[in-house]
């Protein structure tokens, strides 16, 4: 990396300077300026400043993935002292809710996707910034609330056994996974990892107050790929992966939790004789209902052949459920940035912050089903 005045690069960071501005003055590359500016945040010596304004960065530029490996080194030279710190924090926690043996026993299960951290969004009409790292940390609040809110609301009926996370990717932004894509991120995709990775584990540990045990099963998203092309390398390359292995190593200490990293971009799990395939859903080319629907034909080849009850995925930012054959429905969960640039002015389709949560009985694999909206 080229040698940069340390001082006066933190005093013009500090004065609001963009990147842009910071590649022009030093004359270097951008990408090395960002990189620059993780380090010293990892170092604490400068913080990540709020709500940066990048909208109108549009360049082009080429992907190089080492550089991405490069700064994603940056934050894990120190990894193991990064995700086992405050062990005790994550391991020690007290169950405060009452089992009642006269109430029927089921599973509540959230669908968590297309959180993207480390994203800045604005609205494609008025511009006005919909999603960053406050925004976010708001959403995260609005979850916990209405998982919450769901919880107390089905207590009198049931006991709930298991709280399940069906996380189908793309919670982190990346920076460049294909050629030309526009620069929308105020943090590089190793501190995209840590943010996610902290939040996770902060919601494990508040749904570890609410119900006995919590299993999450962590799947890949296409932002998490190191290489240009869609499906080009095996799942234990992409960086979601590497965030499903660092909660493991947090939590592996507390029996209440297990979280399962599939190294396949597919996986079944059979919960209460229902059976689930899940999956981040990227392989179904389009971003419309309509690539849904033509999909519909293969999925329901697929459900007939394995006996499928529900299949879950993420990827489309926009709730749907579908019957795609007699026994089989189809989910798609929301994502976490309300009006997604992206998704208008490709496709003129307004996105909504939400989530999905149902309840899973002996007799129902889907029941309960709700939407809950990050924005509340």
């Amino acid at each position: 990396m080229p040698q940069i005045n340390e001082k006066l690069f933190i005093e013009l960071y500090n004065t609001g300077k963009s990147d842009i501005e910071l590649a022009k003055l030093f004359d270097i590359a951008e990408r090395t300026i960002q990189r620059y500016g993780a380090r010293l945040r990892s170092q604490g010596k400068i913080q990540l400043r709020k709500n940066l304004n990048i909208s109108g960065h549009r360049e082009k530029t080429k992907f190089k993935p080492d550089e991405i490996f490069e700064e994603v080194q940056v934050y894990f030279d120190n990894a193991k002292q990064i995700y086992t710190k405050n062990n005790e924090f994550f391991n020690d926690i007290r169950l405060e809710v009452k089992w009642n043996k006269k109430k029927q026993n089921e599973d509540m299960a959230l669908i968590w996707s297309d959180m993207h951290t480390g994203m800045i969004n604005h609205h494609p009409l008025n511009n006005e910034i919909t999603y960053n790292d406050n925004i976010q940390q708001e959403e995260v609040l609005s979850l916990m609330r209405g998982i919450s809110r769901f919880g107390n609301l089905y207590k009198p009926s049931y006991n709930i056994e298991t709280f399940r996370i069906f996380d189908v990717g793309d919670n982190i932004t990346n920076d460049r996974i294909y050629e030309g894509q526009k620069t929308e991120i105020i943090c590089g995709v190793g501190e995209q990892i840590l943010k996610c990775f902290e939040i996770q584990s902060y919601v494990i540990r508040e749904l570890l107050r609410m119900f006995p045990r919590v299993v999450m099963y962590k799947m890949v998203g296409n932002h998490g790929r190191t290489t240009s092309k869609p499906i080009g390398e095996p799942v234990t390359n992409n960086f979601e992966f590497l965030l499903g292995k660092m909660l493991q190593e947090r939590f592996k200490n507390n029996k209440r939790v297990e979280i399962i990293v599939p190294e396949q971009y597919r996986y079944t799990v059979t919960i209460r004789g229902h059976k689930y395939l899940i999956s981040h859903g990227d392989t179904i080319r389009g971003a419309t209902l309509n690539s849904i629907e033509k999909a519909v034909k293969d999925l329901s080849t697929l459900a007939y052949k394995e006996f499928y009850d529900v299949m879950i995925i993420g990827h489309f930012h926009s709730a749907l459920k579908l019957r795609i054959t007699p026994e089989t429905t189809l989910l798609v969960n929301g994502c976490w940035i309300d009006m997604d640039d992206y998704a208008y002015t490709k496709l003129r389709k307004f996105s909504t912050a939400t989530q999905c949560l149902f309840n899973i009985s002996h007799k129902s694999a889907v029941h309960n089903l709700q939407e809950i909206n990050l924005k509340w």
